[in-house]
């Protein structure tokens, strides 16, 4: 098959990304053709389709919202019209399946950066459209589920408009109800409703965005194609790897750490400023056993997690199947994380990991402990997460399940 994967962006930022590289390997692999389609970057890997990609909001050097040049009237307008409806975006892709002529649109993250619109293009050309859900943009204008950086339901169980009241989206009334409203004239319209097919990476996602789609709609989670045999090594310290901001519970990690003679790296960046906020508490409390590593890719990060005992990820958010967790538990790596959202689905506590209660830093300081002198324990957790991993979250099963969606569509 042709296959138009719809994508934000197209290098690697975080999860939809590692996914969607990921996965465009499996499919070459198994003889399908791919054409991307994204936005402009400087950043962005090599490929013969960008001449059809959307122009990028504030320039083509720009990622995220704390990047832009808020003076520029331009910016707030492409902004503003990329959460509702963008016309250029859907133009844009309208010409890219023109020329291409795909079988079948797999989108992926869209919202803010391209716009819903394109699901009018796809359908302008008769393309099925099956929709992946990285988040929860469907039931929260937030699309985390978070206030103030911790777990909300509220835009579920009272109004969208809940958002605005709790100033959700960068602590702004105005841009909170912007994207309220955004989401309320999706509604509406029911642009969401033209998707053929909806895949949700957990069950806990399902069960959240479920009320509110009427399409059909299944359970594929994601996978690794990290190729590791049955580890061995037991490492000198702990890990974690993702982005660096509040909702992780980095600040739990490094208090649970404080008082403990074992390293912890932390391997990603932020692009709130929120390390700051994390080094200073550091500096402050003269803790020795922190180091940031920035981010790192490839092979360089293979040997953080091969080289790591565990892996420490004591999120306040619901994670939506989290690749970096996938990727720890193909190298073997006990986890510790929060009882909450599909991190319940990943871990089987004193199985595979230990869950803890959300801000419980001592409980999480006891299970630390526990990992560190206990290496018969940390082997075995190990050992049952390995087999998990390659039972459940193989590219071979995430590709024999996506393949008959879209076969059954194409058909």
């Amino acid at each position: 098959m042709k296959i138009l994967i719809i994508n934000s962006r197209y290098f690697i930022s975080a999860g939809p990304e590692r996914y969607m590289f990921n996965l465009i390997e499996v499919l070459k692999k198994h003889g399908h053709e791919v054409i991307p389609f994204s936005t402009k970057n400087k950043k962005n890997n090599k490929t013969i389709y960008e001449k059809y990609f959307a122009d990028a909001i504030g320039g083509n050097d720009k990622v995220y919202y704390e990047e832009y040049n808020k003076f520029n009237p331009k910016t707030y307008i492409e902004m503003f019209g990329r959460q509702y409806y963008s016309f250029h975006v859907k133009n844009k892709l309208i010409k890219l399946i023109k020329a291409t002529k795909p079988d079948i649109a797999y989108i992926l993250h869209h919202y803010n950066k391209l716009s819903p619109s394109i699901i009018d293009a796809c359908k302008k050309e008769n393309i099925p459209i099956v929709m992946r859900l990285s988040d929860f943009f469907l039931v929260c204008p937030e699309s985390h589920l978070l206030n103030n950086s911790k777990p909300c339901e509220d835009c579920i169980k009272k109004s969208l408009y809940s958002a605005v009241k709790n100033k959700c989206v960068k602590n702004s009334t105005i841009l909170s109800a912007i994207k309220s409203s955004a989401l309320t004239f999706h509604r509406i319209i029911k642009i969401y409703d033209k998707v053929d097919h909806i895949i949700c990476p957990s069950e806990f996602t399902l069960k959240k965005v479920q009320p509110v789609l009427k399409k059909r709609i299944s359970y594929i989670p994601t996978f690794t194609s990290i190729k590791e045999p049955e580890p061995k090594k037991l490492g000198d310290y702990a890990l974690f790897v993702g982005r660096v901001e509040e909702e992780k519970g980095l600040l739990d990690a490094i208090k649970a750490f404080e008082y403990i003679d074992f390293k912890l790296k932390i391997v990603g960046n932020s692009h709130s400023g929120y390390d700051k906020i994390l080094k200073d508490y550091i500096n402050k409390n003269n803790v020795k056993n922190i180091e940031f590593t920035g981010p790192k890719y490839g092979k360089n990060l293979h040997k953080m997690y091969r080289d790591s005992r565990f892996f420490v990820f004591p999120v306040v958010w619901y994670e939506n199947m989290p690749n970096v967790a996938l990727e720890a538990m193909r190298f073997g790596k006990p986890i510790i994380t929060t009882d909450i959202g599909s991190m319940r689905e990943i871990v089987k506590n004193n199985v595979t990991g230990f869950l803890v209660s959300k801000g419980n830093i001592n409980e999480l300081k006891e299970k630390i402990k526990l990992l560190i002198k206990n290496t018969t324990i940390c082997k075995k957790l190990g050992d049952n997460i390995y087999k998990e991993s390659i039972t459940k979250y193989s590219e071979e099963k995430h590709y024999d399940k996506l393949i008959k969606v879209f076969e059954s569509l194409v058909k």
